[in-house]
């Protein structure tokens, strides 16, 4: 039986993974190659100009994450240590890139966050640390 913490942290990253990453890469591919790769004719996403200038090149990186993403999710659902330990490289991984990737940043690092907690406090529970 998989725990609560579990669950959530799960249905976070699957959301975070399916909507926030792998949809909106899918989604947003066809304007840049519409574009003609002229990425002054899309609205700017990031405020760092070397993930604007190479949107073409993260767009796909971003649905191969959130891929990844969905998978460790599944792992955990199924209860499976790798779905746990890729779940939280994931997160990991989110918290250091949020940083660059402001405004959308900011729910990347809502949902990892938030997921990472309960992944740790699912499979630590009431473990001291001595």
């Amino acid at each position: 039986m998989v725990n609560n913490k579990f669950k959530i942290a799960a249905i976070l990253m699957i959301i975070h993974g399916a909507f926030m990453e792998a949809l909106t890469g899918l989604t947003l591919m066809p304007f840049v190659l519409k574009s003609g790769f002229d990425c002054n004719a899309i609205p700017p996403f990031f405020v760092i100009d070397f993930f604007r200038n190479n949107l073409v090149f993260i767009l796909p990186m971003a649905v191969i994450f959130g891929i990844t993403r969905i998978f460790g999710a599944i792992g955990v659902l199924k209860n499976r240590k790798w779905g746990f330990v890729l779940s939280v490289i994931n997160c990991v991984l989110t918290m250091n890139l949020m940083l660059f990737m402001i405004p959308s940043g900011i729910a990347d690092g809502i949902f990892a966050c938030s997921a990472l907690i309960l992944l740790l406090t699912g499979y630590y529970e009431k473990e001291s640390i001595n």
